[in-house]
């Protein structure tokens, strides 16, 4: 079973891990169109290995609105 691993920062943010490996390229979702409708799309980053998979997704700030409460209260605090 995939093991997904999801850390808050104490400014608001949070990091989404789905593996271990080592990120190749970021990807943010600010500039793409829905984002004027979608608020929680201009806090994502998309980070992607070696092989172009997402490795884990990283949310710049208020991860609170851009996560679902229940999963909040699983993650590990840093």
């Amino acid at each position: 079973m995939a093991q997904i691993k999801l850390t808050l920062d104490d400014n608001g943010g949070a990091y989404l891990a789905l593996s271990d490996g080592e990120i190749r390229e970021s990807v943010s979702l600010d500039e793409l169109e829905q984002a004027d409708g979608i608020p929680a799309l201009e806090a994502l980053v998309l980070d992607f290995d070696f092989y172009g998979r997402l490795a884990g997704i990283r949310i710049l700030n208020s991860a609170e609105s851009a996560l679902p409460p229940g999963f909040l209260d699983e993650a590990q605090r840093t």
